[in-house]
């Protein structure tokens, strides 16, 4: 499939070039922007792809009871992860946080603290992070899902799960999400697409639109961080939503949706 082929050329390009320059995953904000960039290189693609094959992408916005699912999926699927870290971890709360806060704002109860940072975290999922998950959606669970929908739902989840996980490689191996194991970050990523993915692919479906995978996956990104606040950060790949916690909570949805799809 063509389109695969343009997605990892170009998004594995972007970074050697970006990398030849100088670039690293930890310098903000050229980060942040190449992290922009590198998330809207598919969904370029699949905008080409679709308009040059008569491909619809799903980009219909009438929200339904599973645009809802997919907003508050994330959080339970995060403070899910929290407790599964603790044999492996020691409970922080948020210290980090408190710390960078001003004097007034550090008086407030940690219960209290941790609702504004998920009611922060759920504003950004529907809004900025979700326009820029909009640029993956709209290539994984929007144009290769038309491509291979003849496949049936868990072959093509499959199928696309791998590819989604093997994309992120390039920056998995710079740092990000497991910056103490890159190289066994790269399959442990492989591992949280396949099985994210259908998740992402039943409320695209049910949600009626590319939109709600966007919002699950934007709410999910802005969420991430706080299972590795809560926790003593011991062991990359045994704690937090994208750890070893994360991977049972979403294997536990699956045999759920496997029942149903």
């Amino acid at each position: 499939m063509k389109a695969i082929y343009w997605t990892f050329g170009l998004s594995w390009g972007a970074y050697l070039l970006f990398y030849l320059l100088g670039g690293g995953l930890e310098a903000a904000p050229q980060a942040t922007l190449f992290g922009l960039l590198y998330m809207w290189i598919p969904g370029l693609v699949a905008l080409y792809f679709a308009r040059r094959e008569g491909v619809s992408l799903g980009l219909s916005l009438r929200p339904n009871r599973f645009w809802l699912f997919a907003w508050l999926f994330p959080v339970i699927l995060t403070l899910l992860s929290v407790p599964l870290s603790l044999p492996f971890a020691p409970w922080r709360g948020l210290l980090d946080l408190y710390q960078g806060l001003p004097p007034e704002a550090a008086a407030l109860p940690e219960p209290l603290l941790l609702l504004l940072v998920l009611l922060s975290a759920l504003s950004a999922g529907a809004t900025v992070n979700l326009l820029a998950a909009l640029g993956e959606e709209l290539f994984w669970r929007g144009y290769l899902w038309e491509r291979l929908r003849e496949r049936g739902f868990w072959p093509a989840s499959l199928e696309m799960g791998f590819y989604w996980g093997l994309w992120h490689a390039p920056l998995v191996l710079a740092g990000h999400n497991y910056p103490r194991e890159p190289l066994l970050g790269v399959p442990m990523m492989i591992l949280f697409t396949l099985l994210l993915t259908p998740a992402l692919l039943w409320v695209r479906e049910r949600g009626g639109s590319v939109l709600a995978a966007a919002l699950l996956h934007g709410t999910l990104n802005a969420l991430a961080g706080l299972s590795l606040l809560l926790v003593e950060r011991t062991h990359d790949l045994l704690v937090g939503v994208v750890g070893l916690p994360g991977l049972f909570g979403m294997a536990l949805f699956n045999l759920w949706l496997r029942r149903r799809v």
